[in-house]
């Protein structure tokens, strides 16, 4: 497994990940309800690669899992209760592993990746959030050294508003 940041030709591998990830658990009440062509839409993973915030493990051909990295953020982080004050923060977004390849470590592997990267660059903090019920998720995230900041009810376009709990791992 090779990681690197997602190149224009691993366009319709990265949306094929998400599109079969979104088949396969749709009906799981943990699934963060993502819909094919909406979230993550292709003009969101396309603006994604082109500014190289879009993180991959590549297995040969294959995109075994993905990840965006970047500063964007919903409405409600700002008034979060977050440990670190700066500019200097990265938000991870999508996080997907493909179906046939879970059980790996890929997820950990990817978001260890990540942190390194964003350490190197002299970031203060990466941030997330999580559906409320996705224990799988979270459990990761914990493993990671990610601390629990608070639950909320943040809006997306895609879901609406719905439960998340933020996490911050500082750096």
């Amino acid at each position: 497994m090779i990681f690197r940041k997602a190149e224009k030709e691993d366009f319709y591998k990265i949306r094929s990940l998400y599109w079969n990830l979104i088949d396969q658990e749709k009906d799981d009440p943990s699934f963060p309800q993502w819909k094919k062509g909406i979230h993550p839409s292709d003009e969101m993973i396309q603006a994604s690669i082109d500014k190289g915030d879009l993180y991959v493990l590549a297995d040969g051909d294959e995109i075994a899992a993905c990840v965006i990295a970047n500063d964007e953020k919903v409405d409600g982080y700002a008034d979060a209760l977050w440990q670190i004050n700066s500019d200097e923060i990265i938000v991870l977004h999508v996080l997907a592993v493909n179906p046939g390849q879970r059980g790996k470590g890929l997820a950990r592997r990817l978001v260890e990746n990540v942190i390194e990267l964003e350490r190197k660059a002299g970031r203060k903090a990466l941030r997330l959030d999580v559906i409320e019920n996705n224990i799988t998720a979270e459990k990761l995230y914990q493993k990671l050294g990610f601390q629990y900041v608070q639950t909320k009810t943040l809006y997306y376009d895609v879901v609406g508003k719905m439960t998340f709990k933020l996490y911050e791992l500082v750096l």
